[in-house]
C-alpha cells in the first residue's frame, strides 16, 4: 500500500465519523425541538384552560364562588409562571436549557395534576 493510499484511507474514515456525529446531532436537535414544541402547547392548553374556568367561574353564581376564583387565579398565575420559565429557558444555552426545561416540564405535569384534581378536566 502506498502512502498516499493510507492517508486517503483515514481521511475517509474520518470523514464518515464526522458525518455519523453531525447526523447524531442534528437527530438530538430535533428532538430538543420537537419536545419544546410539545411542552409549549402543552402550556397554551393550560392557559387557554385556566382563562376559560376563570370567564366560566366568573359568570356563575354559588356558595364556595369565593375559593373557586381563588384555586382559578392561582392556576392562571402559574401557568403565567411557567411561560415566564419557558421563555428564559429558550435564551439559555446547555445545559442549563435542557435543566430549566426539565423544571418547566415538571411544572407543567403539576398543574395538569391540579386541574385534574380541583376541577374535573383530565388534560391529554
Amino acid at each position: 500500500m502506498s502512502l498516499e493510499h493510507a492517508f486517503s484511507g483515514d481521511a475517509e474514515t474520518e470523514w464518515g465519523v464526522q458525518e455519523k456525529r453531525e447526523e447524531r446531532r442534528e437527530a438530538a436537535q430535533r428532538s430538543t425541538i420537537a419536545a419544546e414544541s410539545e411542552l409549549e402547547n402543552r402550556l397554551r392548553n393550560l392557559e387557554k384552560l385556566a382563562d376559560s374556568v376563570q370567564a366560566a367561574l366568573g359568570r356563575e353564581s354559588f356558595s364556595g364562588k369565593p375559593r373557586a376564583l381563588d384555586v382559578a387565579s392561582d392556576l392562571r398565575l402559574k401557568v403565567r409562571a411557567c411561560w415566564k420559565m419557558f421563555r428564559v429557558a429558550k435564551l439559555l444555552s446547555e445545559p442549563a436549557r435542557g435543566s430549566m426545561m426539565a423544571q418547566v416540564r415538571e411544572s407543567a405535569n403539576e398543574l395538569e395534576d391540579v386541574v385534574a384534581t380541583q376541577f374535573g378536566v383530565e388534560m391529554t
